[in-house]
């Protein structure tokens, strides 16, 4: 094991020990913690993704990132506690395990490392939230579809015969909250994408056909059609309803 992931390592072992109770089960799309809900605890991601995302005044869901296993999230209670900024929900099944704020300050006294590690995340997390909120007012659907697709890839893919298959099964509203679009929008650019060869649904699971090509058009760049025998029903099953 490398250095950098003995230490991770270690901060799990520590947060687990401060941890309240055995770690929670959540399985896919279950709430966590409400936005508007008083946090009073930080929360420790033991297995699984977990996806948060704020209600905007405009009545718009946007999801501000994703913290994978080994993170946290619930930063709120260490600036004293207060309403929740954020929705927190399962993406494919969750294991979180809440550790006080009052047991974290004596860590920390005890581990300056790990205090360090804690406020790298808070500011993070920051950056990440202005960056969502900048991708939503500067990026078409297209775009911020393709980005959080992209993403998803690469923290819940699994690479197969030169394709990526989405591990957990997404229905449009899940990704329309994602990207902070409807559903109708999300069903018209999944079946553009679809025409393109980029994207398809197999056995309730997205399959990104062509990572590259999706890549390029996350950035802006433009792809090529391909013809329709070349993926042959993939506009009309993403299409459809929701898997």
């Amino acid at each position: 094991m490398s250095v950098g992931g003995a230490r991770v390592a270690l901060v799990e072992t520590r947060f687990l020990e401060l941890a309240l109770s055995p770690s929670r089960r959540y399985e896919h799309g279950r709430r966590i913690l409400h936005q508007g809900q008083e946090v009073t605890s930080l929360r420790f991601v033991c297995s699984g993704i977990v996806s948060l995302s704020t209600l905007l005044a405009s009545g718009r869901s946007i999801v501000l990132g994703f913290v994978e296993r080994g993170g946290v999230f619930g930063e709120h209670a260490l600036l004293g506690g207060g309403p929740s900024p954020v929705e927190a929900r399962a993406l494919g099944e969750a294991h979180i395990a809440l550790v006080p704020v009052s047991s974290l300050e004596a860590l920390a006294r005890r581990d300056p490392a790990l205090a360090t590690e804690l406020f790298r995340s808070m500011a993070d997390r920051i950056r990440r939230t202005a960056a969502a909120l900048e991708e939503v007012l500067a990026h078409d659907v297209q775009t911020r579809l393709s980005r959080r697709l992209c993403e998803l890839a690469r923290i819940h893919g699994v690479r197969e015969r030169g394709r990526v298959r989405l591990a957990v099964p997404l229905t449009q509203e899940e990704l329309g909250r994602m990207v902070g679009a409807s559903r109708e929008t999300v069903n018209k650019t999944l079946s553009a994408l679809a025409a393109r060869g980029l994207v398809r649904l197999e056995d309730r699971r997205y399959v990104i056909s062509d990572l590259g090509a999706l890549e390029r058009v996350s950035r802006g760049g433009a792809v090529a059609s391909r013809t329709p025998a070349a993926q042959p029903g993939c506009t009309a099953r993403t299409g459809g309803r929701d898997p």
